[in-house]
């Protein structure tokens, strides 16, 4: 009888489980269906063409695991105070994430310079900069991207605007005046951000990534051509979001 009972737990626990799982799904797919006319296929991911920040935007990163968001879920976003199940209850919708008024404000200062930081971007590389809409992983819709720009099937930007120029660049670029740096360093990356770089890229195929830095308040811009890190997304970045995945949001 005590066997019986166990065995009918477990069997309740993994119907519980996969269904969960298969629900997951399904609120993807219709997601993906009710806004299907505004959505491209560009080979290893599907482009769906809304605005960032609007509310359809808003609907298709919901329940989803996004770049801006993988350093928080692998433990590299220190400024980050929530962790597991609450962390997770942002990204499904369920608990809105708080900011300070001053926080908001100079996010709202950074989209507000990110387009002019675009546009001299592009005169200064020689190249059109496109802006994109919401990428979603065809090999797992679970993960979707945003980036701030596409130049070519090769090459993605991400583009930064603080107040002030990050310590970390400041001081690469001092070593590299000094001749002590090189072009492919990436250490003077914060880790969330070089998580968001890599992961932006490889969602939608990229090969290289821009990653552009305009200080406000400093008027100082900075950019770097990243290569997009396959190994470490297949490695830690990957089986680490997935394990949060299955943990915390199923």
């Amino acid at each position: 009888m005590t066997c019986f009972v166990l065995v009918s737990n477990f069997m309740f626990f993994l119907i519980v489980f996969f269904s969960k799982i298969i629900f997951t799904i399904y609120q993807n797919e219709i997601k993906i269906t009710l806004l299907s006319e505004k959505m491209r296929d560009c080979g290893c991911y599907y482009l769906v063409d809304v605005k960032q920040g609007s509310s359809d935007w808003l609907f298709m990163r919901k329940g989803r695991i996004t770049m801006s968001n993988l350093g928080k879920i692998v433990g590299h976003a220190p400024y980050c105070k929530m962790e597991g199940q609450e962390l997770a209850d942002c990204l499904k919708g369920i608990k809105k994430e708080e900011f300070s008024e001053q926080a908001k404000e100079r996010m709202n200062l950074g989209n507000v310079y990110e387009g002019p930081v675009r546009d001299y971007l592009a005169k200064k590389l020689g190249s059109e900069i496109k802006e994109t809409g919401f990428a979603i992983w065809k090999k797992d819709p679970r993960f979707g991207a945003s980036l701030d720009g596409i130049i070519n099937d090769e090459v993605g930007i991400e583009i930064k605007c603080p107040q002030r120029m990050y310590k970390p660049i400041t001081e690469y670029l001092e070593r590299k005046e000094r001749g002590e740096a090189t072009d492919d360093e990436i250490k003077h990356i914060w880790k969330s951000q070089y998580d968001q770089v890599i992961g932006n890229g490889v969602i939608t195929g990229r090969k290289w990534m821009i990653f552009c830095v305009y200080s406000i308040l400093d008027k100082k811009i900075f950019y770097q051509k990243v290569k997009v890190d396959y190994d470490y997304w297949n490695t830690f970045l990957y089986p680490k979001a997935c394990e949060f995945y299955d943990k915390y949001m199923v």
